[in-house]
């Protein structure tokens, strides 16, 4: 009877870990925003581009720029970063006004999943 019990807590040992091994590799497949330029809650001197930059592989994205009172401030929508499969960048237009802007940005992970980020920074002269 013994030996029954420690062959079953055995096979439950093994599923548990199997278990928690498949459910982390899918959390881990979604992809994360792991840093931007201006950081994010940042106040900056002057800004000319955003950047964020991913845990993984992104297939596709857009970044949109607003500034006070809601301007659209970012040149065209931005994409993936030729020089970096895992950054979003989009250049910004000049004589930017100080205040907080708004970064919002769309991405196709490379998993296929669709997500969405956003965050502020402020610009201070």
């Amino acid at each position: 009877m013994q030996r029954l019990l420690s062959q079953s807590g055995g096979m439950l040992a093994t599923a548990l870990v199997v278990l928690a091994t498949f459910g982390a590799a899918d959390a881990a497949a979604h992809v994360q925003l792991v840093s931007t330029s201006p950081k994010a809650g940042s106040t900056v001197k002057s800004v000319s581009s955003v950047k964020l930059t991913f845990s993984g592989v992104i297939r596709s994205g857009t970044v949109r720029v607003t500034g006070p009172g809601g301007t659209k401030v970012s040149k065209g929508n931005g994409g993936r970063d030729p020089r970096n499969v895992k950054r979003l960048a989009v250049s910004l237009r000049g004589g930017l006004k100080t205040g907080t802007y708004r970064v919002s940005a769309s991405i196709a992970a490379g998993d296929g999943h669709a997500e969405q980020f956003s965050y502020s920074f402020k610009l201070k002269k």
